[in-house]
Order: structure tokens, then C-alpha cells, then sequence
């Protein structure tokens, strides 16, 4: 079994534009027994990389959660040239999964676009809503939630009860999360009663926020990208209920409906410490809207996804 995010996320053709998954994906501290569906979008970054000639970079990827994937079977990605000029290529990726009954059914769909590297015009980056403590001064989060339990604010049988819901940011990527955000007082929502530093502020100034990296060595500019989905997928989908004083039994529904990841470096490299902070803009008529960026050790905004995610009242019957 694979241990590390790199060969997690490893795909190997199958036949021309067909792609499979060496492994099937993970459930990732969710409650329901699905896979993380930053897999999914992975496997499909992963493809499309893989048919791109050299000199043609990735910026930009956006696509739609169909359904989710289970644990038990790989998944078969499909991939479309669309367009195909000196300057940008764009592919259709169709992420599939077999059912118990044989037949091949999507779990998402994107479009991945790529542009050949041009000289810079302008330069210029946004930057943070607030400073973060340095990745140097932040404890990984299985260390924070040994600090509550060494203090007595949580008992053995709550720290043990934390680390599955932790499993993706201690076992694939490197996670630090920053005592200035939200999360890091709730421990991701997990104790939605527990004041965390931003109670005076409306929820659409709130913020939380953690310098990542992947720490298993990454060969190639696929390898990247697709680790890069893979860690800007985490978090979005339950930031409301981390801001909100709420959590999965408050809920009847909870999960990404579509995205939307940038990227704005060529050289983006995410075995180096980054520092990411999540939003969330809207919330209303079912649904959420929150947004993550992504800066370098330099301070330059390198990446950025938004999502729209079903944010569901609880009812006895409600499906999605």
C-alpha cells in the first residue's frame, strides 16, 4: 500500500487518452464512507499533464463534482483535446469509476487549460488578509492537539476520536496550521463551542489559515500540479461550519459541488512551504462559497481555487 502522496496520486496509460489510477483513493476523515474527492482531481490533473507537450504549463482548471468515488475500485480518466494553438492547449478530462454492477460511471468532469510561458507585462500579487505566523513558529496538527490534551481542554478518548479527521495532513502533505486563523482554535471545527479569536467578525471576514508542503520527493511539473489540487481541494467545503459554529451533525449536506483552481507560477514547487488561507464569501439557498490562496516563502500568491459546495439544512429525507 502506498504511503506517500507521489504515489497516491501515480496514474499509468491505459491506451491512447485513457489513464487509470495505481491505487484506488482514500477516504479522508470524512464521515461518510466516500473517497477524498481531491483524488479525483488529481488522477484528472495528472492525465491531462501527461498528454501535454514540453513547454506548455497549467493554469487553470475547472470542473464539477458529479459524485462520489468509493474506496474499493481505481479510477479510469478520459482525456479530450480541445484546443490546440502555438500559445494555449485545453483537455477535457472525464474522471470514471466502475460500479458493483460492471458499468463505468463519471465522478467529475473538468477542462484543464495550458499556456505556453510569455515574458511578463505586468507583475504584481495580493496579498494575505492579515500576517501569519512563519511556518517555523507553527506546531503540525497532530502536536496542537497533543498540546490541548497535555492541558487538559480535551480528554484521551477526544484526542484519539481528532486523528482520522487529521489523516490527510499528517500521513500525505506536511500541515501547520496558523494560530492567528479560526481552525486552529476549533481544531477544524471539530469543537464547534469553543471561542475561537474572530468572534467579533462578520463571516465573511473570518479566515483560517496553515502553511503546507508535501514532503515525498515529486519527479515531474505533473507530479506538482497534481499534488497541488489535491491539497487546495482540503478544507473548502466544511469552511462554513468551521467559521460557524456548526459541524456535520448540524448538517444534512456537506461536500464540493464544482471549482474553480488557478495557477499563476509555471515554477510553482510544493515540496517548499506555502502558506494557504481560506474564506468564505457566501452562504444561502443551500449552498456555500469559499475560496482558498496559496503564497510562496517569498510572499507571492502562486495559486488560488474557489468552490461552490451544497450547504444543507437537516431534514429527515434530503438527498443530493
Amino acid at each position: 500500500m502506498a504511503s506517500d502522496l507521489a504515489e497516491r496520486i501515480s496514474i499509468h496509460k491505459v491506451d491512447k487518452g485513457r489513464y487509470s489510477s495505481k491505487y484506488p483513493p482514500q477516504r479522508m476523515g470524512d464521515e461518510a464512507p466516500t473517497a477524498y474527492g481531491g483524488y479525483n482531481l488529481a488522477y484528472g490533473i495528472h492525465s491531462a499533464c501527461h498528454e501535454v507537450p514540453e513547454g506548455f504549463h497549467l493554469y487553470s482548471v475547472l470542473g464539477n463534482f458529479l459524485r462520489a468515488a468509493n474506496t474499493d475500485e481505481k479510477v479510469i480518466c478520459k482525456t479530450t483535446e480541445l484546443r490546440k494553438s502555438n500559445s494555449f492547449l485545453t483537455y477535457r478530462v472525464t474522471i470514471e469509476q466502475k460500479q458493483p454492477g460492471g458499468e463505468l460511471r463519471p465522478c467529475m468532469e473538468l477542462l484543464a487549460d495550458f499556456h505556453k510561458e510569455e515574458p511578463s507585462l505586468l507583475s504584481y500579487s495580493a496579498s494575505p488578509t492579515q500576517k501569519y505566523s512563519h511556518w517555523r513558529g507553527c506546531m503540525p496538527w497532530e502536536q496542537v492537539v497533543m498540546q490541548r490534551y497535555d492541558s487538559g481542554k480535551i480528554t484521551q478518548t477526544q484526542c484519539e476520536n481528532l486523528r482520522p479527521g487529521f489523516k490527510t495532513s499528517t500521513t500525505m502533505y506536511e500541515c501547520r496550521p496558523c494560530p492567528e486563523g479560526a481552525a486552529y482554535h476549533n481544531l477544524m471545527g471539530v469543537f464547534k463551542e469553543v471561542a475561537t479569536n474572530q468572534e467579533e467578525l462578520a463571516p465573511t471576514e473570518k479566515s483560517s489559515a496553515d502553511w503546507v508542503r508535501v514532503d515525498s520527493p515529486l519527479q515531474t511539473e505533473g507530479e506538482q500540479m497534481a499534488s497541488l489540487g489535491f491539497v487546495m481541494d482540503g478544507m473548502l467545503s466544511i469552511l462554513p461550519l468551521i467559521h460557524n459554529h456548526i459541524f456535520y451533525d448540524d448538517v444534512s449536506a456537506c461536500s464540493s459541488l464544482d471549482f474553480a483552481l488557478r495557477i499563476f507560477s509555471p515554477q510553482l514547487n510544493v515540496n517548499d512551504w506555502h502558506l494557504r488561507e481560506a474564506i468564505g464569501h457566501h452562504a444561502g439557498h443551500g449552498r456555500s462559497y469559499s475560496e482558498s490562496r496559496i503564497w510562496d516563502e517569498k510572499g507571492n500568491l502562486v495559486a488560488c481555487m474557489t468552490q461552490q459546495s451544497i450547504l444543507r439544512a437537516p431534514t429527515k429525507t434530503a438527498k443530493i
